[in-house]
């Protein structure tokens, strides 16, 4: 859709009250001075109409129902040398021009051979720097029309245009201080072109804002005296707004206007977007988009729309907690009440007294208190309601996090908002909010302060040297349940000892447990009290997979004359590297599908580098994911190459549940539920404990259960 361009601004530039047009042409009286509103220009019925639209807000007001002439004005702009618009005539085949009483006049324009074969225009604008009009027309080019000589309007092809005249585009609109035009361009991406007026050529500044659904047409475009260019979508009068001058300019959904498959828009890019007299602001912390200049939430008021019993005009937000009900003593956040509370995994209930009924509901919780309202935070989506009290249900999520946070509440007539930007009509009313959880029960295996340690031999499929300290990670787990179901889990593992070579990756595998249950936006993890951005749960995967590091020799540092980390004499080095999760589910899981402890952890080949002849030859490579290495009878992940099954000393037997064990029963990695003097380096484990033989080949466990606390204290290492 095109939006208008007029914004409030003092404009100093002289009123042409008795100004000719032509000698046949009457004289309209231009505008007092640069208006703050925007125009649109609508076709409807082969009758051209004017909108005046508040771009603050969205709302708008018909200035003309019927601007004189039987068809469309297309490529309008706003001129500040004159304080009239100028468009496309597409009943005169001319351009038109329009004062104070929004008449179309049409000039007498002398064309030359390419402006005559162009035909009409809906592309166009009013330059700032000079007096003239340009009209933009694909396959035909740039064209100008000089306006400061009334008694002669001729209208000429720009030089080279025709070439350059390449681009999609529905509007253009002037920048008010660097000289070129600029445009986003149509279709399923928008494009921000910078045009130059000289040539026509473009240049493409990158995407700004993609569709999810429809295409966008931009029929209006217009600029405030900041370089943000507005941007009216003719499919639903959506109005975005994008500052030219950003290094990465992108779009943000501004305001709410009318929507038409005809539209055009001029403005005076010299004058502020102001908010006006009567607009209705939140008041929760900026960060949720509360103040103008965070594009906050903001409706213009109405006398039959509103939450509760009233509503009250801000100037801006007022940020919480110096809110316009404590400044003013006038409370007008009274349309949503919450009496039951909101406790996790629980339903919630809210009582909204709306006063009109033709408006719809919109609502957010800040649920993760990340200080944003996020898409997903959405729990009401444009819900009808009566005049007077309607009772709603939520559902508060079991991955809430526990404590304050924020929630804002939107009546409107329009159904489909965000929780930001401007709305025609209605209120937004901001409430802090306590989340809680009671009844969960907290489980840490094996406790709350000690760790089980986990121990790898690398060498597979061949058993190796057996001395099961390729890598050694103490890991502690920690299950939030209620009502027998599992809500989140939590992680914290050390780097105990790396005795190997190669380079491996630690995960922990979740069997049973679909990696689409989990709440990966909500996934918090550190190394060594480092927030991590991104996120270690593992594509391509069924179950869901965590990856500690792909690579956990970027966590090693050695003493000097040592080969590995704390298996050799004289190689206790203090630190160690700590990772901690914290991982919710998307709905609790119940503690029968949670795989029992330690689940399965694991350690994987790094990718892109060497394993070893045996693994590289089963795999045509180096094995990277395809090689796993679990618990004695754990089964694989969905990466991991089932050739190595039965290869050199592996005799897993899938059918049989028997994996990663050798004929003996030996497996290429243990689970001990201490912390655990691994085998120093080239010692085999059945030597530093003797009793593990046993152990091993017993398949109950019954035999020898704490063959770990027997060392051989001249074969183990000690921090």
């Amino acid at each position: 859709m095109k939006i208008s361009k007029t914004i409030s601004f003092s404009c100093s530039s002289p009123l042409l009250l008795s100004l000719l047009i032509s000698a046949n042409v009457n004289a309209s009286d231009p505008f007092t001075a640069c208006p703050t509103e925007a125009f649109v220009i609508q076709k409807q019925a082969n009758t051209p109409k004017t909108y005046g639209v508040n771009l603050a807000t969205g709302s708008y007001s018909v200035l003309s129902a019927d601007m004189g002439t039987g068809n469309a004005f297309n490529g309008v702009g706003y001129n500040y040398s004159d304080d009239y618009i100028y468009g496309w005539d597409y009943a005169n085949n001319t351009l038109g021009r329009a004062g104070d009483d929004y008449q179309i006049v049409p000039l007498n324009v002398v064309k030359d051979a390419a402006a005559t074969e162009a035909g009409g225009f809906y592309v166009g604008d009013v330059a700032i720097t000079e007096n003239a009009w340009y009209g933009y027309r694909k396959g035909k080019g740039l064209f100008k029309v000089p306006l400061d000589n009334p008694a002669s309007y001729n209208m000429t092809l720009v030089p080279n245009s025709k070439a350059n005249a390449t681009y999609n585009i529905t509007d253009l609109a002037f920048h008010p201080t660097d000289g070129y035009m600029y445009s986003i361009t149509n279709g399923s991406k928008g494009s921000l072109l910078r045009i130059d007026a000289n040539t026509g050529a473009a240049i493409n500044l990158g995407t700004v804002i993609t569709s999810t659904g429809s295409n966008f047409i931009f029929g209006a475009q217009f600029f405030d005296p900041d370089g943000n260019l507005y941007v009216s979508n003719n499919s639903n009068g959506n109005i975005y707004k994008v500052n030219v001058n950003d290094a990465s300019p992108s779009a943000v959904l501004f305001a709410y206007g009318p929507s038409s498959s005809s539209n055009d828009g001029a403005r005076c890019a010299l004058a502020e977007v102001t908010v006006g007299d009567a607009v209705d602001f939140g008041d929760a912390p900026d960060s949720y988009g509360t103040l103008l200049a965070s594009n906050g939430a903001r409706h213009a008021m109405s006398d039959n729309l509103y939450l509760g019993s009233s509503v009250d005009n801000e100037s801006d937000g007022y940020v919480s907690p110096l809110s316009d009900d404590a400044s003013d003593a006038s409370d007008d956040e009274n349309g949503v009440s919450m009496p039951t509370g909101f406790e996790l995994g629980e339903t919630a209930i809210l009582l909204v007294t709306a006063t009109g009924s033709d408006g719809y509901l919109n609502a957010w919780f800040d649920w993760d208190q990340n200080g944003t309202f996020d898409l997903e935070e959405q729990v009401i989506l444009g819900e009808p309601l009566d005049n007077g009290m309607n009772t709603i249900s939520i559902e508060v999520p079991s991955w809430a996090k526990e404590g304050p946070t924020w929630s804002r509440f939107r009546l409107s007539t329009q159904q489909d908002i965000t929780a930001t930007g401007g709305v025609g009509d209605g209120e937004v009313e901001d409430y802090p909010v306590t989340l809680t959880e009671t009844g969960v029960t907290i489980n840490y295996y094996p406790s709350s302060s000690t760790y089980t340690t986990l121990a790898y031999e690398d060498l597979f499929p061949d058993q190796g040297d057996f001395d099961m300290n390729d890598v050694v990670v103490q890991l502690r787990i920690i299950e939030y349940v209620k009502d027998n179901k599992v809500r989140r889990i939590g992680f914290k593992a050390e780097l105990a000892a790396m005795g190997a070579a190669y380079h491996n990756g630690f995960a922990v595998h979740l069997p049973g447990v679909s990696r689409d249950n989990i709440k990966e936006s909500l996934i918090s993890w550190s190394i060594d009290d480092v927030t991590q951005e991104d996120s270690p749960l593992e594509t391509g995967q069924s179950n869901a997979v965590f990856v500690f590091s792909e690579d956990l020799t970027d966590y090693v540092t050695l003493e000097q004359g040592c080969n590995y980390l704390r298996t050799e004499v004289g190689c206790e080095s203090a630190f160690r590297t700590v990772w901690e999760f914290d991982i919710p589910f998307e709905t609790p899981v119940s503690e029968s599908v949670v795989p029992a402890f330690p689940y399965d952890p694991f350690i994987f080949a790094t990718p892109n580098t060497d394993h070893g002849l045996a693994a590289k030859n089963v795999v045509g490579g180096n094995p990277g994911r395809q090689l796993e290495i679990h618990l004695k009878n754990q089964a694989p992940t969905d990466k991991f190459a089932t050739s190595y099954f039965g290869v050199r000393d592996d005799a897993s037997d899938p059918s049989a549940g028997q994996y990663f064990q050798d004929e003996n029963g030996m497996a290429w990695a243990i689970e001990v539920p201490v912390t655990w003097e691994h085998p120093k380096e080239k010692v085999r484990l059945d030597d530093a404990y003797t009793d593990f033989i046993d152990f091993a080949a017993d398949s109950t466990g019954n035999t020898n259960p704490t063959w770990y606390e027997n060392a051989d204290q001249a074969l183990t290492f000690k921090d």
